[in-house]
């Protein structure tokens, strides 16, 4: 049985009391501002920002000049919400030297919105321009949703062709009738087309480059949402630091475009590291790169990455060291815009519970999208040849000698196959995701036409959803399959549990397992030992709801409620739905610049008797960087 460890993790966070400044006796000092009658703004919402505040703080005296400029601010923010009547006044009440200043609000009636849209060409229905506008008529008036929709107001015209025109733009007080009347008034000019497009800062290739990725040619009808997503297609091609796509300020109806871009730094180097601290393994993590852009042609990267790591084994006393070293070319715009191709080769040195494995590796790949960037197909080839100079003590003794035939741990391993993977990625941001989906098919087909000595199916699904609820709560779920059928090398067979799939387990243990006596050096039995050595069937589901809760040092914290389940077995038949190991657990996030570090604690709700895999242990800890998925 493998024994938990506790973590505790101590945060010490100092909390400095500020003291105002002392003040000599006979002089005023502020001691509070207090407000009557406010009751659609809290006190909060008309404390900030106000110059009393400040003084406040400092404990000076009330001056006069910012007692009634802080009052106008109170009105201009009720007028800013619509409240067009309000009228606010201020009095200071001293008592000896110590002062208040409190202001009187008479809030009056919430004004409501009118929208007036005039001068629309007549190919642009006033529909449009609602639809940009979040305000409706005889809703609430709000000056700040008003005032950041005016841009898009006018894009809307621009983008039906009017490249020159104009948007004049007012809200208008009607008090008598209690209404903020949104008055917008276009003046179109004549409907434009795109004309020659300038490119400056490259040329060659990467000058083509620049042109493929135009979302616009000269004769169209011009549009600024074009010229938006034209900057973000070069943006996304990675090569360049700064991008301007402009039109040409001209009154001509053929709208010329200017693109100017500069390359980013050709040469970068990486430096990094990380920690994962679980149940059974503790790991330090390096990185080491280097690329270097625009060699040996101008649309190829060259890259080197050198990833070593060391973990300790809890349950085996041992430590592991894990490498992987990767020289990699790749070329963009392989066969046509967008496609992206690449040739990597390296050496893995990877120790496990079960083996340790070392050797070359190499790969082929071609990326393209299909139709629209939200939607890619990966196809390859890959190589791998395994030797296994340390095998686990338990799997190498002789009455497990069928289980070690069975893995293809009795002989060196040539793996190659052939890879196709389909990827739909609808987040509004893979890193902190919100709102959107994700999903993933990939399949590869092991044979020895692809160098390999080995016969096999393997087939993995991934698909992920996420959804805001209230008070910005991100409800978050998964769902992960992985089948493997045929003569499944060792180093393709599949793990779960640990930080990324079911938390109620440590890296790698929830698979199918072999229990043995562990010996010393002259044969005695020094105590029992449980090897993972993986599976042909794996089920993973998560469902978390993610919760903001404060923020430290301007760093968002928040907490994680998660239930995962999941399961390995020796064969994807034997997979039960209805039988899975479940887990349950709270977790710590703080959102940091190299991302979310997070700590998940997880109790394991079922099957943790005798016969199933890390049987008796209840709790498991993970802390690591990144979030689960």
């Amino acid at each position: 049985m493998v024994h938990q460890r506790a973590l505790i993790l101590g945060i010490g966070l100092a909390a400095g009391c500020a003291h105002a400044p002392a003040h000599r006796p006979g002089e005023d000092h502020l001691t509070g501002v207090d407000f009557e009658g406010n009751q659609r703004l809290s006190r909060g919402t008309l404390l900030t920002g106000l110059a009393l505040h400040r003084a406040l703080n400092r404990g000076e005296a009330p001056d006069p000049y910012l007692v009634q400029i802080d009052a106008d601010r109170i009105r201009g923010e009720y007028l800013r919400n619509g409240y067009l009547d309000v009228d606010v006044r201020s009095r200071v009440e001293r008592k000896g030297d110590a002062a208040r200043v409190i202001y009187t609000i008479e809030e009056g009636k919430r004004a409501v919105t009118r929208v007036d849209v005039s001068g629309l060409p007549t190919d642009v229905p006033a529909a449009s321009v609602r639809a940009k506008l979040p305000l409706e008529d005889g809703k609430p008036f709000s000056y700040e949703s008003y005032d950041l929709a005016k841009p898009l107001l006018l894009g809307v015209v621009q983008d039906a062709g009017y490249a020159h025109a104009k948007l004049d733009s007012s809200v208008i007080a009607d008090r008598a009738e209690h209404t903020a009347v949104v008055a917008l008034d276009y003046t179109a000019g004549p409907k434009c087309t795109f004309g020659n497009v300038e490119i400056s800062g490259v040329t060659g290739e990467l000058a083509t480059a620049v042109r493929e990725r135009l979302a616009f040619a000269p004769g169209q009808v011009y549009s600024t949402a074009a010229l938006t997503q034209t900057q973000r297609n070069l943006y996304g091609f990675g090569r360049f630091s700064t991008v301007r796509v402009r039109p040409e300020r001209t009154d001509d109806p053929v709208v010329g475009i200017r693109v100017a871009v500069a390359e980013s730094a050709r040469h970068e180097v990486q430096l990094g590291g990380g920690f994962g601290l679980e149940p059974n393994t503790y790991e330090i993590r390096g990185r080491a790169g280097y690329s270097i852009a625009g060699w040996p042609f101008p649309l190829d990267t060259v890259s080197l990455d050198f990833r070593p790591a060391y973990a300790y084994q809890s349950n085996e006393g041992v430590y592991e060291p894990r490498i992987r070293a990767l020289a990699k070319l790749e070329r963009k715009d392989l066969f046509w815009t967008y496609t992206k191709g690449e040739i990597a080769a390296g050496y893995n040195y990877l120790a496990v519970e079960a083996f340790t494995s070392t050797g070359p590796i190499a790969r082929v790949g071609f990326e393209t999208p299909l139709g629209t960037d939200k939607l890619h197909l990966r196809a390859g080839w890959r190589f791998q040849q395994a030797w296994f100079p340390k095998i686990s003590e338990i799997i190498d003794q002789p009455e497990h000698r069928d289980l070690k035939l069975q893995l293809g741990l009795d002989h060196d391993e040539r793996i190659g196959g052939y890879e196709q993977a389909l990827i739909a990625d609808l987040r509004d941001n893979p890193l902190e995701t919100r709102l959107g989906a994700y999903g993933e098919l990939r399949v590869v087909e092991g044979t020895r036409f692809a160098g390999g000595a080995n016969e096999y199916l393997q087939l993995i699904g991934d698909a992920r959803g996420y959804v805001p609820v209230i008070a910005g709560a991100v409800l978050a779920a998964r769902a992960r399959y992985g089948a493997i059928w045929g003569d499944i090398p060792p180093t393709e067979r599949m793990f779960s549990g640990g930080a990324v799939s079911q938390r109620g387990f440590g890296e790698r243990l929830l698979s199918p397992t072999i229990t043995g006596d562990t010996h010393d050096m002259n044969g005695k039995v020094t105590g029992s030992l449980s090897v993972p050595y993986g599976g042909g069937g794996l089920i993973e589901t998560s469902i978390e709801a993610r919760v903001p809760i404060t923020t430290i040092r301007e760093m968002p914290v928040g907490v994680v409620t998660f239930l995962d389940g999941g399961d390995v077995t020796e064969t994807p038949g034997e997979l039960r739905l209805g039988n899975l190991h479940w887990a349950a657990g709270l977790g710590l996030r703080l959102m940091t610049v190299v991302g979310p570090v997070r700590l998940d604690v997880a109790y394991r709700l079922n099957r943790t008797g005798p016969m199933d895999p890390d049987p008796s242990s209840h709790y498991a800890y993970h802390l690591t960087i990144g979030e689960a998925f």
